[in-house]
């Protein structure tokens, strides 16, 4: 299954919902496997980003007179248009993810708030 890369972040954010949930052992075996193969995507994504920040960060004198200095490395203010473009381009780029979406019956009986199924609609689907 072909996922965005903001919808994995997505998903390693949210998916602990449903892991935390009692579900059918293979229910429970298929998250936790895309779990795992979400969160070897955001690795790389954060090395990513890790250089992104690198690239567009302040220079060391712009980073000593910054007020925030103790905070580590940081996008100087007047490059953070371009970072955000790249990013977003990051962001927008495909994975390829060996999952097949979980028919919601095969949830059982567990209760979700929309706000909990928005992130997860992704992964589920009706017969």
């Amino acid at each position: 299954m072909k996922f965005k890369l903001k919808e994995v972040f997505s998903l390693t954010r949210s998916l602990p919902i449903l892991t935390d949930k009692e579900l059918p052992i293979k229910v429970s075996y298929r998250l936790v496997k895309l779990l795992r193969q979400c969160s070897i995507e955001m690795e790389s994504m954060e090395k990513a980003r890790v250089k992104l920040v690198d690239k567009y960060a302040e220079t060391p004198e712009e980073h000593e007179a910054s007020p925030d200095k103790d905070k580590g490395i940081k996008v100087a203010e007047e490059k953070m248009p371009d970072f955000q473009k790249e990013f977003g381009v990051l962001l927008d780029e495909e994975v390829e993810i060996d999952f097949e979406p979980i028919l919601i019956d095969e949830l059982g009986d567990i209760s979700l708030s929309a706000k909990d199924l928005l992130p997860l609609q992704i992964i589920l689907k009706e017969k």
